[in-house]
């Protein structure tokens, strides 16, 4: 890029955190307008990634420079420092060799650069070598003030787990964690519930049952009505090491790394776990006898991803709640195969459930042409491949959905609405007729009537 020839240009503004010492996006953009001005040069676009760590994205990753690379017709980009595009040496040049491939150049307002000469393009390489030192160094003087104030006992900031509140340090500066009275009894009566060998689903559908009150969240919620805890949010409180009056601590915890270690806490000089006893509700023996309780169970939803034991896919994606209208997750309920709504909380077990869909799918449609055979003749063939098998039924199936039933019953299989596509027959020859109420196929009596 020729400085002397750029005519026209866009302006790029980006702020991690606005504090009182830091430079606006709106000081940013005035800026960058006025330098444009002072040249004669037309401003084409503004593109800004406000609440945006430089330190933790790269350019190419934030929307506001994505979508500036995406434009046309600009000669040069205009930044107000060095720092606002990248804050890492290897960040800044990819940024800076995106732009030279479309023939575009970097300007900065407060730092004097010239990308068109190699002594330029040194100063510009050596202000992002202080950029990223200066980030290093915020980093430093971060970690050490949060661990000042863990040191101290004081609330760090972020979430505020649930049964607790954040108040005005009595002892001190800074702020302090207590129990919340509104939730606090919520919280002991979960964690009881699973000292005695509830399932983390069989908690958070007791919680919803109970109109407990939810957590209290940073974002509005996508859908404000839906009042019912999910599973997610019970493992959480169930793993938080709050609940010995311990403090969470994982400084080298990658952020890939979504689940935390319950134990990686705070520590004293000898290695021992620091236990504020006014924050727990039980003692660091029984919060370890709960998360070997919690990693030895089998369901799928109680363990890492890693270490599932899949259930079968015969039926994924392929049941309606008939209430929600929304498809059933496959699951495990006390180490038995399950399927539940993620709205409603219904669930069906199916130690009984599959072997009676592919009971009457054999018996129902077994003679029904399939892949150049039949669909007894393909099943047969396809032996135990669930997904295979799970295609055979799908192909025959027209609408499949589960209503709800009394709970603690055993299998009932009036709560299984099928139908199958036009064509159904039995092997004598009868064609099977579907209820117009709810469309679905009800079995034949002894005597091959149909209940219609």
């Amino acid at each position: 890029m020729n400085i002397n020839q750029v005519r026209r240009c866009v302006l790029y503004a980006r702020l991690s955190v606005t504090k009182e010492e830091s430079v606006s996006i709106a000081r940013q953009l005035e800026s960058g307008r006025k330098y444009a001005e002072a040249r004669g040069w037309e401003v084409i676009g503004e593109f800004v990634d406000d609440g945006v760590s430089a330190t933790v994205n790269r350019p190419e990753d934030r929307k506001g420079w994505a979508a500036l690379l995406a434009a046309d017709g600009f000669d040069a980009v205009v930044i107000w420092k060095v720092d606002r595009l990248a804050r890492r040496v290897l960040d800044f040049l990819h940024a800076d060799e995106a732009l030279q491939k479309r023939g575009a150049g970097l300007v900065a307002v407060e730092d004097p650069i010239d990308m068109t000469s190699p002594q330029g393009r040194a100063f510009a390489v050596m202000l992002a070598v202080f950029g990223e030192m200066e980030a290093e160094g915020i980093r430093a003087r971060v970690r050490a003030a949060r661990a000042h104030l863990i040191k101290d006992g004081r609330f760090v900031g972020g979430g505020i787990p649930y049964g607790y509140r954040s108040i005005e340090n009595p002892d001190g500066p800074g702020r302090v964690l207590e129990k919340d009275a509104e939730r606090i009894g919520w919280l002991r009566e979960a964690v009881l519930l699973a000292q005695q060998g509830k399932t983390v689903n069989a908690i958070a559908t007791w919680l919803t049952d109970q109109h407990a009150p939810l957590p209290v969240r940073r974002k509005p919620r996508l859908d404000p009505e839906n009042r019912a805890w999910n599973r997610q949010t019970v493992e959480q409180l169930l793993r938080n090491p709050i609940l010995a009056g311990m403090t969470p601590h994982n400084p080298g915890r990658a952020k890939s790394d979504k689940r935390a270690d319950p134990f990686a806490v705070v520590r004293d000089e000898g290695g021992a776990p620091v236990i504020d006893e006014s924050l727990a509700i039980i003692t660091f023996d029984e919060f370890g006898e709960l998360q070997r309780t919690l990693d030895a169970r089998d369901s799928p939803q109680a363990r890492k991803r890693s270490e599932r034991e899949p259930t079968s896919p015969l039926l994924s994606r392929a049941v309606l709640c008939d209430d929600c209208d929304v498809y059933l997750y496959r699951g495990a309920n006390q180490k038995q195969p399950v399927l539940y709504c993620p709205k409603c909380r219904q669930t069906i077990g199916r130690t009984r459930l599959d072997p009676y869909l592919i009971d009457r799918l054999l018996t129902e449609r077994g003679a029904e042409p399939h892949a150049g055979s039949t669909v007894l003749e393909r099943w047969r063939a396809v032996g135990t491949d669930e997904r295979a098998r799970r295609e055979i039924l799908l192909s025959q199936v027209a609408s499949l959905r589960i209503r709800r039933g009394v709970v603690g019953r055993y299998f009932d299989d009036e709560r299984v609405l099928l139908r199958w596509r036009p064509g159904a027959r039995f092997d004598d020859g009868v064609p099977v007729v579907a209820r117009a109420a709810d469309l679905r196929v009800v079995e034949l009596s002894t005597d091959q009537r149909v209940d219609a």
